[in-house]
C-alpha cells in the first residue's frame, strides 16, 4: 500500500509556504525601509568625538567631514576605524588636525572596532560620539553599538548622496547576517 497525499493537505502546505515567503518578503522590505530612513537621518553634529568608519568608498568624504567638525570645534577627538588608518591619519594631519587628536582603532572587523571605540571613549573620558559612516551602513552599525552598550549619534556621510537598490539589498543581507549569525 503506497501512501497518498490528499490534494487538500498539499494545498494547505503550499499556502503555508507561500505565507512564509510573503512574511519573509515583508520583513526584508521593512528592514530595507529602515536602512533608507536611518541613512537619511542625521543627529546634531556636536559631540566629544567622532568615530569614522574608513573603507574604500566614501572614506575621503567622511574624513573631510570629521576634519570640518574638528576645525569648527564641534569634536575634540577623531577615532579612525578600518584598514587604512595610517593613510587617513596622514591625510587629516596634512589638513590641520593635531596628531594627539587622532586615535586609530586597529581591529579586524566592525564589531571589534565599535567595542574598541567604546573602550577608547571611556579611557579618554569622552561622553558622546558621532558615528560617521556610509549612509546605508548606519542602521547595522547602530544595532552593533546598541548590542554592546555603546551610545553613538549618527552622521551618515557617503561618497555620493544617492542610495542604490543594490546597496540597500546588500546592507539588508549584512544586517540579517549580523542579527542571525553575529558576524
Amino acid at each position: 500500500m503506497t501512501p497518498r497525499i490528499s490534494t487538500i493537505a498539499l494545498w494547505r502546505s503550499f499556502r503555508r509556504i507561500l505565507a512564509l515567503l510573503v512574511l519573509l518578503g515583508c520583513i526584508g522590505l521593512g528592514t530595507g525601509a529602515a536602512v533608507v530612513v536611518q541613512a537619511s537621518r542625521s543627529d546634531q553634529p556636536v559631540a566629544d568625538a567622532a568615530v569614522v568608519m574608513i573603507d574604500d568608498a566614501g572614506a575621503t568624504a567622511r574624513l573631510d567631514r570629521a576634519r570640518q567638525l574638528y576645525s569648527e570645534g564641534k569634536i575634540s577627538r577623531i577615532l579612525l576605524a578600518g584598514p587604512a588608518i595610517d593613510a587617513s591619519r596622514d591625510a587629516l594631519q596634512q589638513r590641520g588636525v593635531k596628531q594627539e587628536a587622532i586615535i586609530g582603532l586597529r581591529e579586524p572587523d566592525q564589531i571589534a572596532q565599535i567595542i574598541a571605540a567604546q573602550a577608547t571613549l571611556t579611557q579618554e573620558n569622552l561622553r558622546s560620539a558621532l558615528l560617521i559612516a556610509e549612509p546605508v551602513e548606519t542602521l547595522r552599525l547602530l544595532k552593533i553599538a546598541r548590542d554592546h552598550d555603546v551610545r553613538l549619534l549618527t552622521l551618515p556621510v557617503g561618497a555620493s548622496s544617492e542610495i542604490s537598490i543594490s546597496g540597500i539589498l546588500g546592507e539588508v543581507a549584512q544586517y540579517f547576517r549580523y542579527v542571525l549569525l553575529n558576524k
